[in-house]
């Protein structure tokens, strides 16, 4: 069944916005004009209304980390067992029907990459897919082996007080394990190890690593460590980034900002600030990913934050960019998602109002050509 979404003003991201129609064929975005005319296709109105891409989270731990519970038995999202954890992967922990993904398609979200904790220095492997709860679980993975996720800081710190005391035994940690890895890759009669075939993934640059990383001295510490071993690096949280925008700038590292609404909770997150966009845009850089790393703060929140941050004087047309096609293009799925374009995934909102007015409201929220979410038969979801 073909749809048109008519009349709407229609936000491609990747171009200007103009008053039009899209065609959908199935899960796909067949065709963007001013007018369309198709006899057989489902007519959805959306005059005086806003047109934009699904939102793209990502970064969070929706489904691992699940909503309206506080049980540990509820709680998958660190392997507190272990500093070394690269071969736990998040796609064995989602609940495909976590009450998280419903408060990602009322928000407009579509897409999601949801990764292991930030307790061990490795965390485990991250897994991207659609939001929609309709769908078979196993129809909704983009990317079921996304990235590796690593952290730094304060988190493996205060978990492993056995093998961890301080900054520097996180890194040589870090190191130790790499090395393992290498000395795996070079011997000739080798017993299979999936942790060393994974960091051998990384080392040949078949799987990125996402880190997480607050403070300046963090990431420094991890940009070198990524130098060193030769392996894809992105950042993630990047608190301080802006104390430290021309490395970022030099090095083109990207990163994904956020969350920025919480309070100053620890003490790698005093700098925290609404600014930190603004100024990395002020050092010329504009390919920076907005996050909430939900549930840290609810998923909801990822619209507002963009818009707080135009507040704080990032360039409106940046802040979308931020949570939609520059997180895309980072997961490497930019082909798919992050923008309305003929081809693409027919991932779509509408909306009352700009997606970057903290009142706009949600009318619609298609994932892959089928409606998952519609506010006039749900209501206002919370």
């Amino acid at each position: 069944m073909k749809k048109i979404i008519k009349k709407g003003k229609i936000f491609p991201v990747t171009g200007e916005s103009f008053i039009g129609d899209i065609l959908i064929e199935g899960d796909r975005i067949i065709s963007i004009d001013e007018n369309i005319d198709c006899k057989d296709a489902e007519i959805i109105d959306a005059e005086n209304l806003f047109v934009f891409p699904g939102l793209v989270e990502s970064h969070c731990h929706i489904g691992v980390h699940r909503e309206k519970t506080n049980q540990y038995s509820d709680n998958d999202t660190n392997e507190f067992t272990q500093p070394v954890s690269v071969d736990s992967f998040a796609i064995d922990a989602i609940y495909p029907f976590d009450h998280g993904f419903k408060e990602a398609l009322s928000t407009g979200v579509t897409t999601v990459n949801v990764f292991p904790g930030s307790a061990n220095p490795f965390g485990g492997i991250g897994t991207t897919l659609k939001t929609d709860m309709n769908v078979p679980f196993e129809d909704r993975i983009i990317l079921k082996n996304s990235s590796l996720k690593m952290a730094l800081g304060e988190n493996p710190k205060r978990t492993h007080t056995k093998e961890i005391m301080t900054r520097m035994g996180t890194a040589a940690i870090i190191r130790r394990t790499f090395n393992e890895a290498i000395n795996y890759r070079n011997k000739k009669d080798r017993e299979y190890n999936q942790k060393n075939e994974i960091l051998l993934k990384v080392l040949n640059k078949e799987l990125p690593v996402h880190a997480h990383a607050h403070t300046a001295e963090d990431m420094l510490t991890i940009i070198s460590i990524a130098e060193e071993f030769d392996f894809e690096l992105f950042l993630e949280h990047a608190t301080e980034s802006h104390l430290i925008a021309d490395v970022m700038k030099e090095k083109r590292i990207k990163l994904a900002i956020g969350p920025m609404f919480t309070s100053k909770y620890k003490i790698e997150v005093n700098n925290r600030t609404l600014k930190t966009p603004s100024i990395l845009y002020e050092n010329g850089i504009d390919d920076f990913g907005i996050i909430t790393d939900h549930p840290v703060i609810p998923i909801m929140n990822l619209p507002v934050e963009a818009s707080m941050a135009i507040h704080y004087g990032l360039d409106q047309d940046v802040a979308l960019k931020a949570i939609t096609i520059n997180p895309a293009r980072n997961l490497k799925i930019s082909d798919r998602i992050g923008s309305i374009d003929v081809g693409k995934d027919a991932d779509l909102i509408i909306t009352d109002k700009h997606i970057l007015d903290p009142t706009h409201r949600v009318i619609k929220t298609f994932v892959s050509g089928e409606l998952a979410y519609s506010m006039n038969e749900e209501r206002l979801f919370v």
